[in-house]
């Protein structure tokens, strides 16, 4: 019997399997590790900082020895990550001009903190990791011969973006800054929203190979101490190699990880956090991520806008009433339109039924099929324009929808009047102000869709009580996520409704401040009234 020649058998049965490169497993650390104080000896030290840094094969490490009178010293610094020019006029030349140092060598250091080096942040250290980590945050280290401590001064010259317009939060009337990558220009616009004494932040460190600088931010006289701590904690309890992101870090923190909705608040403007830490909640500032986490959340706040405060009670009351129609729009439309097509006919007028099943007649797919089909369109354009670059994405949506939509109808693969649904639903998500809480709302979105085609409006009510039932079973930090409905709660009149300011005297309670009145007069003249003379 011959063998087959050709074919797929062929392919497999005489091709030679290619080798594969042997690969040596890594070496072993065969270097001691860092000592948990720093040695006295200026060539002891430099070794152990050396070691540290992966010295010479780190080109971006930088040590500058050289004399202060008969004492050896020497700066060390990141290439790039330290102002040159600063380190230069303001360190090493003052340095080299000392003429000699009075003290004892264990005091070397912080005699040169107190008389030459004129830096506002100044202080000792005499752990060798910690050292690495300030050197890492773009300062300098000075170590010196005899002298058990490092002296470390900030003078930071990395490059970094300006404080610029907010992106996913754009509003009309109020502060137009956001925050930015930096953490420490993040707590001076923290702070200038908040000029008060009260204002804290803790600095943490996470991540156990790259280490990343985060604060804890809240109001001594207003915050429970109990959240706080409860918030370090769970920051104490992260144990990763990297923490990138404030999205990484949320879902490091948050409650129910396989929840589909966020638990946590993403904000990248400074007026909003400051808002929020007058109502006794826990603001998280990360290095290298524009937006700051807010715990903990509760569904009301991702409902509401930082310009529902600064728009007349009655213009922030219609705001907020056409964004919760909506997101209602949003959630249900497409599957109210395929269970009133599939089941519940006889609930239209007899004149919009026929014009509905006349534009549906020449379509070959089910009503189902086509929102689908359309939901997937759309999503797919919307992700598109976002990740195209510059102003290619607006003109890319804009010339999609029109021309793809066009085209499908011309085609008959869908009805005009689905993609009137299809858009409108689409604009409904773009009213919730909240990014992740949209991309929650779509997916339920496809999931009233798939509900209302088994079963109509009895699967769109089910699925809605299913999903109330596990949204209601939702915390933050302890905070029921539908506080303060369930449970209820004494609360001011700005949740679903937005009324006037003078009325909203309270702390919010669900975070049980220390604080439980914020004014006892908003208008306090309003009863003394003056006169014009």
């Amino acid at each position: 019997m011959k063998k087959p020649h050709g074919g797929v058998s062929r392919l497999f049965r005489y091709n030679k399997p290619i080798p594969q490169p042997h690969i040596p497993p890594a070496p072993k650390e065969t270097d001691a590790p860092a000592p948990e104080k720093l040695p006295a000896s200026l060539t002891a030290s430099l070794a152990v900082m050396g070691r540290i840094f992966h010295a010479p094969k780190n080109a971006d490490y930088i040590v500058r020895e050289f004399l202060i009178g008969s004492t050896r010293c020497a700066v060390l610094h990141i290439d790039g990550m330290t102002s040159r020019t600063d380190l230069e006029e303001m360190v090493l030349k003052p340095l080299q001009r000392c003429p000699s140092l009075s003290s004892t060598p264990k005091r070397y250091a912080r005699e040169l903190l107190e008389t030459v080096l004129p830096t506002g942040t100044g202080k000792t250290e005499t752990d060798p990791k910690k050292v690495a980590r300030f050197i890492l945050g773009g300062n300098f280290a000075l170590l010196l011969d005899g002298c058990p401590e490092a002296a470390l001064c900030e003078m930071q010259g990395f490059s970094k973006r300006g404080v610029e317009k907010p992106v996913t939060e754009n509003i009309v009337m109020g502060p137009q800054e956001a925050f930015n990558e930096n953490l420490r220009t993040n707590l001076s616009l923290l702070r200038r929203a908040l000029k008060t004494p009260d204002l804290v932040d803790e600095i943490f460190d996470l991540g156990e190979r790259a280490n990343d600088t985060l604060a804890v931010c809240y109001m001594e006289s207003i915050a429970n101490p109990a959240l706080v701590e409860e918030v370090k904690r769970r920051l104490q309890g992260i144990q990763t190699d990297a923490v990138f992101t404030s999205g990484e870090l949320a879902q490091l923190l948050e409650d129910r990880p396989f929840a589909l909705l966020p638990q946590i608040l993403l904000t990248e403007r400074p007026d909003r956090a400051a808002a929020f830490l007058m109502e006794g909640l826990v603001v998280l500032l990360c290095d290298n991520s524009p937006h700051a986490l807010v715990v903990p959340a509760t569904l009301a706040a991702f409902l509401h806008s930082s310009e529902d405060l600064s728009l007349r009670w009655q213009y922030g009351l219609f705001n907020r009433l056409v964004r919760l129609f909506g997101i209602l729009v949003a959630l249900l439309l497409p599957a109210v339109y395929n269970a009133l097509l599939l089941f519940h006919q006889e609930l239209l007028p007899a004149e919009l039924l026929t014009s509905l099943l006349e534009g549906h007649a020449m379509v070959p797919f089910s009503v189902t099929m086509e929102l689908l089909l359309m939901e997937f369109t759309f999503n797919l354009i919307n992700e598109a324009s976002l990740r195209m670059p510059g102003y290619m994405g607006s003109t890319l949506g804009i010339i999609g929808a029109l021309v793809l939509g066009q085209a499908a109808v011309v085609a008959n693969l869908v009805s005009p009047a689905l993609i009137i649904i299809v858009s409108v639903s689409g604009l409904g998500t773009f009213a919730l102000p909240d990014y992740p809480m949209s991309i929650a709302l779509k997916i339920r979105r496809v999931s009233y869709i798939l509900a209302s085609a088994f079963f109509g409006f009895a699967g769109i009510a089910a699925l809605l009580v299913l999903f109330l039932f596990c949204d209601c079973s939702l915390e933050s930090f302890g905070v029921p996520f539908f506080a303060p409905f369930a449970p209820r709660m004494s609360h001011n009149p700005d949740l679903f409704l937005r009324l006037p300011l003078a009325m909203q005297r309270l702390v919010p309670p669900m975070a049980r401040p220390k604080a439980h009145l914020r004014s006892r007069a908003p208008r306090g003249w309003d009863g003394q009234r003056g006169k014009l003379p």
